[in-house]
Order: C-alpha cells, then sequence, then structure tokens
C-alpha cells in the first residue's frame, strides 16, 4: 500500500466535546430557536453526529449549500439548508476534537494533512454543533489551513458570508 493510500485511510475515533472546556467557562452549546437566548430549550446539535464512534475520512462529504448563481450565504441560511438534507449528517464537536487530537499528535500524518494532499480541502466547518459564545451570538466550529502549511481551529457566526471556500463537513447517513 503506497504512502498516499495509507493517508486515506484514516480512521478518526470521536472524542466527547465540552464548549466550556474547549472555549472557556461561558461558552456553551445554543439552546432552543434562532431567535431565543440560546439559554433553555432542546440543544442545537445534529445527534447523528453524537452516535458516531469512528469515522473514515473517505466518507467525508464537504457541503457549501450554495445555489446557482450564488456566491456566499450567511451561516444561518447554510444551516438551514444543511438541515433540509436528511441524507447529510453534520459532523458536530465530537468529530471536530477527534480531527484536533489526530492533528495534534500525528501533524503531517494526520487525516486533516490527508484531507488537504487528497481533495485539496483549507477549510472545514461544523455545523452539527451550535455554539452559544459569552456574549449570546451563534457560532460553528471550524480548522483552517493556513499558508505555512498548519492547521488552526476558530469559530466562526452564523451571521457573517459563507461561501465555497468554506465548506461544511459531513457524511452520508
Amino acid at each position: 500500500m503506497s504512502e498516499h493510500e495509507t493517508a486515506l485511510t484514516h480512521n478518526i475515533q470521536m472524542k466527547s466535546f465540552d464548549p466550556g472546556t474547549f472555549l472557556g467557562e461561558s461558552w456553551t452549546i445554543w439552546k432552543g430557536p434562532i431567535d431565543g437566548g440560546g439559554l433553555s430549550g432542546e440543544e442545537d446539535i445534529d445527534p447523528r453526529s453524537l452516535a458516531l464512534s469512528q469515522i473514515e475520512i473517505t466518507k467525508f462529504l464537504f457541503e457549501t449549500c450554495l445555489k446557482t448563481g450564488e456566491n456566499w450565504i450567511t451561516g444561518e441560511e447554510r444551516l438551514r439548508r444543511l438541515e433540509e438534507k436528511p441524507s447529510f449528517i453534520r459532523f458536530g464537536g465530537n468529530v471536530f476534537l477527534g480531527l484536533w487530537l489526530d492533528y495534534q499528535a500525528n501533524g503531517r500524518d494526520s487525516a486533516l494533512e490527508a484531507i488537504y494532499r487528497s481533495r485539496g480541502i483549507k477549510f472545514l466547518a461544523f455545523f452539527g454543533l451550535v455554539l452559544r459564545s459569552p456574549e449570546g451570538r451563534r457560532a460553528v466550529l471550524c480548522f483552517c489551513r493556513f499558508g505555512g502549511g498548519k492547521w488552526d481551529w476558530h469559530y466562526l457566526w452564523l451571521v457573517y458570508q459563507w461561501n465555497a471556500y468554506r465548506p461544511s463537513a459531513g457524511c452520508a447517513s
């Protein structure tokens, strides 16, 4: 088996994700409707992502939800469109953390690097977990690969414009 084939057979182990531990104690999972305060109601997560214990990176799908003629949509609109795709499991914090720990441990041999080498993906967003910031804003986690070849994590607000260069990560159900 070649090095390229080995890289493409990465299995990512899911890890339990706690926003308060990872981002700071005032960060939580958004609860309830978009127009609420995010503090009460059902958590805004894709429960199918939580059901995953591991996933092979060849199963990853990347979705922008852009329609013909659109250059961008807001993150809220993307989330709405993704929720309308029942066959698309939106990856959440468990997949995000599994990928981050894999990258920290394996660097150039990590799943993120394999995704970059095989598909040219430099950005992944995780719409399966909507975060609530300390100020009450809605955000999702993401990874970005910078010019120096290093990956880093961030969060982006759902009110921002999302284009084709910022795909959402998921898999088929």
